[in-house]
């Protein structure tokens, strides 16, 4: 009896997170229709291979939004739990995307493929170490 409002304060703050998480999904769900709009526009230029690499960060730019909706998904079906796992893989996403950007810019670049190199490595320590349920 002690705790009730305790339970109330968790339920009313779980409503609240969940009414905001669909609409941080709807807002991403549109920012994906638009640049998927945008590559498409893209893709119609006729001479694709002169703007190879706004092509590929565009690409990388929908698969970033991907990550997100995937992530937002996760949330409803796992019961407001979201792994580590799909964290890295925007990370790497990320990286390689400013990776795109900055290629003519050696020392950026070498830094970008440290960090690439380090959540990598985070990724196989964290699946390694991780507690193996069984089902």
């Amino acid at each position: 009896m002690k705790h009730e409002w305790h339970q109330k304060v968790a339920g009313y703050y779980e409503y609240v997170l969940n009414i905001m998480m669909i609409l941080i999904g709807i807002v991403i769900f549109g920012f994906l229709i638009r640049e998927i709009w945008n590559l498409a526009q893209m893709l119609s230029i006729k001479n694709i291979s002169g703007h190879f690499t706004e092509l590929a960060e565009q690409i990388l730019i929908v698969f970033l939004f991907f990550e997100f909706l995937g992530i937002g998904r996760e949330y409803f079906v796992k019961d407001a739990h979201i792994s580590t796992d799909n964290f890295l893989y925007i990370g790497v996403t990320a990286i390689v995307r400013a990776m795109l950007v900055y290629h003519d810019q050696t020392y950026k670049t070498l830094m970008l493929a440290a960090a690439i190199f380090l959540l990598i490595s985070a990724q196989a320590i964290y699946r390694y170490f991780r507690p193996k349920y069984r089902s």
